[in-house]
C-alpha cells in the first residue's frame, strides 16, 4: 500500500493513501511523497495503539488492492473505521460497509455543473458524467450507515446559487462538513485566484444554515476553528 502519512494524535489514527483517478488542479497530495507499507505492517501500528477511532483518506484510498483486508483487520482488532473516498468505486464501499462505521464522501459542485467538475477534477467529460453517476451510487450505499458529505467550498462553484442544486444529493447524510477554501495551506494549492481563506466566514455560515434544512448537523471549518450548527 502507498501511504503518504501515518499518524495517532487527537483521539484518531489517521492513514493517508497515495494516488489518485482524479486529477484536480488545488489537490497538494499529487506532490507529495510516498511510502509502501504492508497491511500486517499498518495493523501492528494500529493494534499497539489505545485509539479506538481510524480515518482512512489521503487521496483516495479505493485504489489500493490491499484495502479491504486492511479494512477487515482492522474491524477484527476492535477499530471504529471511517473510510474516506471520491465514490468512484462504489463496489469497494459496498463491500466495505459491514467492516466501518461510516464514511466521508465529498461533492465539489453540483452534479448538473458537468464543465464545472471538469475544471475541479481535470477529468474529461465522458469521465466526469460517468464519475456522477458512481457518486450517487455510492451516496446511496453510504447513507446505510453514518455519513459525513464534506464540501470544499470553492466561490466559483459552491455558493448561496448552487447550494440548492446540492441539497438533493445530501438528503439522508448524517452531516454536512463546509471546509472553507485556501484556510488550510496543508490541504490546498491556490486555484482560481484565490490565495487565501474564501469565502467569507459570513457567507461559510449562510451556506450552512440553507442546509440544515436537509441534514441534521453542520460542520464549518476554516479560518476561524471550527463550528457545529445543529437543527
Amino acid at each position: 500500500m502507498r501511504l503518504i502519512g501515518l499518524s495517532d494524535e487527537q483521539g484518531q489514527i489517521r492513514i493517508e493513501f497515495g494516488g489518485c483517478n482524479m486529477k484536480c488542479p488545488y489537490c497538494v497530495h499529487i506532490h507529495q511523497p510516498k511510502k509502501e507499507w504492508t497491511v500486517d505492517e499498518v495493523l501492528d501500528y494500529a493494534g499497539k495503539s489505545t485509539t479506538e477511532n481510524v480515518y482512512l483518506g489521503g487521496a483516495e484510498p479505493t485504489l489500493q488492492k490491499d484495502l479491504l483486508p486492511l479494512i477487515e483487520g482492522l474491524h477484527k482488532i476492535g477499530k471504529r473505521v471511517i473510510l474516506k473516498s471520491n465514490g468512484m468505486k462504489p463496489d469497494i464501499l459496498e463491500s466495505a460497509v459491514p467492516f466501518v462505521h461510516g464514511f466521508v464522501l465529498e461533492i465539489k459542485a453540483p452534479g448538473d455543473d458537468i464543465e464545472g467538475i471538469m475544471e475541479l477534477t481535470g477529468m474529461s467529460r465522458e469521465r466526469t458524467e460517468n464519475y456522477v453517476k458512481l457518486l450517487r451510487e455510492s451516496m446511496d450505499i453510504a447513507k446505510k450507515k453514518w455519513l459525513r458529505v464534506w464540501i470544499r467550498v470553492i466561490p466559483e462553484y459552491v455558493n448561496a446559487e448552487t447550494m440548492p442544486r446540492i441539497l438533493p444529493d445530501l438528503e439522508g447524510a448524517s452531516e454536512v462538513m463546509l471546509y472553507q477554501f485556501m484556510s488550510n495551506p496543508d490541504f490546498d494549492l491556490p486555484f482560481m485566484g484565490h490565495e487565501g481563506p474564501t469565502p467569507s466566514w459570513r457567507e461559510m455560515k449562510g451556506l450552512g444554515e440553507m442546509i440544515l434544512g436537509t441534514v441534521p448537523q453542520v460542520r464549518l471549518v476554516g479560518e476561524r476553528g471550527k463550528l457545529v450548527l445543529k437543527k
